[in-house]
């Protein structure tokens, strides 16, 4: 059987269908959308949005060439389903069997094993953070580079949600490690934070810009993280994400 309808995939990975195309494949009148969307779609009491269905805003041309928009939703392939079934009619019952071979397709399938799954997940984050961190490491290797050249990168950005960065005050020619400290301690003692949750946010922003899990990194005895950070020649990267993030200047 040819597929009736068309299958994509919405933002969380779940498989979804256009209501405007079910609404098309089950024969019905194609200028009772509104009526029919609005009693089974949004009024129905069994239905979820956000689970079942999500409202959706479409721009498209007419033949006169003037762009409108129009309302669809995108459904659920378990509430698509009983929509046909709803239908009580020979094409409703034709799309709902096209809908079980589909789900009956994907419970034949072999199921990954936990490495591969595994391994899948680690794709999708390196993918995500190769897509999401460009713009960030230009912007960090210029504040290093600044810092090297005896400047102050000056940026006013928030990371920390519901607080205002730290003022950051002028630095000396200070170490690396002493710069570090002064700028997490003026923004615990500005705002009141505590140092472990500031440098877990710290440690953990590394790991999603530069792919560095500290929490990996052989320490030795005695040995805090921020000393292991230090060792492994990471301060650079540390302290630029404190000036992109937790530090800013009037």
């Amino acid at each position: 059987m040819d597929a009736p309808i068309q299958l994509t995939t919405n933002e969380q990975g779940s498989s979804v269908v256009s209501a405007r195309e079910l609404y098309e494949s089950l024969g019905y009148n194609d200028t009772l959308f509104a009526r029919w969307s609005k009693k089974n779609i949004i009024n129905n009491p069994f239905a979820l949005q956000g689970i079942d269905w999500q409202q959706l805003v479409i721009k498209t041309n007419r033949g006169n060439g003037a762009q409108v928009e129009i309302t669809d939703y995108a459904l659920s392939t378990d509430f698509a389903e009983r929509l046909c079934m709803l239908a009580r009619t020979e094409k409703g019952e034709e799309v709902r069997r096209w809908f079980q071979a589909i789900k009956n397709k994907a419970l034949q399938a072999p199921a990954l094993t936990s490495t591969e799954n595994l391994l899948l997940q680690l794709a999708q984050q390196q993918t995500q953070l190769l897509t999401n961190q460009q713009s960030q490491l230009a912007q960090l290797r210029a504040d290093v580079q600044q810092l090297q050249a005896g400047g102050t990168p000056a940026r006013s950005r928030s990371a920390l949600p519901g607080v205002r960065p730290a003022r950051n005050e002028p630095l000396r020619n200070a170490p690396l490690r002493a710069q570090v400290n002064q700028q997490v301690n003026a923004y615990c003692e500005r705002f009141g934070a505590q140092q472990s949750e500031t440098y877990r946010y710290l440690y953990n922003r590394l790991q999603t810009v530069y792919g560095l899990n500290v929490y990996m990194l052989t320490r030795r005895s005695g040995e805090s993280l921020l000393d292991a950070v230090e060792r492994y020649g990471y301060l650079d990267r540390l302290y630029a994400l404190i000036m992109a993030e937790l530090a800013y200047t009037d």
